[in-house]
């Protein structure tokens, strides 16, 4: 009896070890979340461009290719939810700030809070970003322990890819993500199917989101910046499997936004520019580093016609 109580100690042990250096690991090692606030911050009285929205915005806007100062503030599943939270924190500290850019895709709109990924990433947030994140229950333990955000699997992931690269970072000081390498593409013809399926919620009221959209815009309106809506683009053979009466409601929702708030709110339309092919994509919806350079001079282009 006594070996085996030493024997379940010697494990228990062993466990709170391990958690505790994973721990240690996940608080100390960068990742997109904190080395966006560390360069926000950095940046922040230089800042004359600031972007947001999901992995579409992160992959597809490079900062390098603006004529004026911008930083990427999006990320991966971002929703307009988060997106708010930042621009709250945000646009009252950016003294330079002068147009604001959200991505609104097919996913955007219609996304609930706290559903999904955002289960995790809401602690990522409120601990790296500093975001007072309000549907956090202040009695759940991941307020205090990062590791019991994270799926074992996801965390052995993690680890396996530091010790390989020395990294887990997916963009760089602008907040660009610069890991979507036209030598690394995938066939949008492979995957746009599956990730069609995935993405769709079969929902279409965008009645809450929408007045999100319009609360940053009344804001920007009373401190002179404009903002520009941007909907990303896509390859056609995505586009086939999506539902075109949301998508057409999308871009009407959008449209909307510029119609209510001239001279302040302007939206440009990529879904289906002709400019893009299949190699411009990393995947069937993400653009890789080649189509970032293109969609970046594209709505820099924008910015600088409406600023005049």
């Amino acid at each position: 009896m006594r070996s085996f109580l030493i024997k379940i100690s010697f494990l228990i042990a062993f466990f709170l070890v391990a958690v505790l250096a994973i721990e240690v690991f996940l608080r100390n090692v960068s990742n997109n979340y904190s080395l966006k606030y560390q360069q926000i911050e950095r940046q922040k009285n230089n800042i004359e461009v600031l972007l947001f929205g999901d992995s579409h915005c992160l992959y597809g806007l490079n900062p390098k290719y603006f004529h004026q100062q911008a930083f990427n503030l999006s990320n991966v599943s971002q929703t307009v939810y988060f997106d708010q939270l930042l621009f709250n924190q945000y646009v009252d500290r950016l003294p330079k700030l002068k147009q604001v850019v959200f991505c609104i895709e097919y996913t955007n709109l219609s996304q609930r809070d706290n559903t999904g990924e955002d289960g995790w990433r809401k602690f990522f947030y409120a601990r790296f970003m500093h975001l007072k994140v309000p549907n956090i229950n202040p009695l759940d333990p991941r307020n205090h322990l990062i590791v019991l955000t994270q799926k074992p699997y996801k965390i052995r992931d993690l680890i396996k890819r530091y010790v390989k690269t020395k990294s887990i970072l997916d963009c760089d000081i602008n907040g660009w993500g610069n890991n979507y390498s036209k030598d690394k593409r995938i066939q949008p013809d492979k995957v746009a199917a599956e990730r069609a399926k995935i993405q769709e919620d079969g929902l279409t009221d965008f009645t809450r989101n929408a007045l999100r959209i319009q609360e940053m815009i009344d804001h920007c309106k009373q401190k002179g910046i404009q903002v520009v809506i941007v909907s990303m683009p896509q390859t056609r053979v995505y586009e086939h499997y999506l539902n075109p009466k949301k998508l057409a409601k999308i871009v009407r929702t959008c449209q909307s936004f510029e119609q209510k708030n001239p001279g302040v709110a302007y939206y440009l339309n990529l879904f289906a520019d002709p400019r893009f092919s299949d190699e411009d994509f990393y995947d069937a919806d993400h653009l890789n580093d080649q189509g970032a350079i293109k969609s970046s001079k594209i709505v820099d282009e924008f910015l600088q016609k409406i600023s005049k």
